[in-house]
């Protein structure tokens, strides 16, 4: 199941990346969403992971998050900041054409992956797609992941 929780990460940090440096390249995401309530579905398919239980590989998790415009600001909009990218990540190619962004992930030290991301911005939210490769213990494993994130209105606080 460490397996599991590690593709997890990997795939809301593909989105969450907190910004660590001024050239941040989620500065292009700057109005593309406005702060409140979202909701989240997240459909990944892991494919066949050896040990793992039948029916695993494929999941899908709905769930809901405050994005506050520090969040924003920050590229931190599917997560909170204690569940943001390891450090040892960085972001390469990043290209954004009016609400389009494609850039790629790349993770190195542990477990390392790439992950390819195709992200376009409406005004009701966001779709994401991804393909990601993450070697484990020398295996490499092959992922796919589509996210929706919906603005439901005005967080509640």
């Amino acid at each position: 199941m460490r397996i599991v929780s590690a593709l997890t990460l990997a795939c809301a940090a593909s989105l969450s990346m907190a910004a660590v440096a001024a050239d941040n390249p989620f500065d292009a995401f700057r109005g593309k969403m406005k702060a409140g309530m979202y909701e989240y579905k997240m459909d990944m398919d892991m494919g066949q992971i050896p040990g793992m239980p039948p029916g695993m590989g494929h999941q899908v998790h709905t769930f809901q998050h405050c994005v506050t415009a520090e969040d924003i600001d920050r590229g931190r909009m599917g997560r909170d900041d204690a569940k943001r990218a390891p450090e040892h990540c960085k972001i390469e190619n990043f290209k954004m054409s009016g609400n389009t962004a494609d850039y790629t992930m790349v993770c190195k030290g542990g477990p390392d992956m790439t992950a390819d991301n195709h992200i376009t911005f409406s005004s009701e939210g966001y779709r994401m797609d991804m393909k990601m490769a993450m070697n484990q213990g020398g295996r490499t494993m092959n992922m796919k992941q589509h996210m929706e994130g919906r603005y439901l209105g005005p967080c509640s606080k």
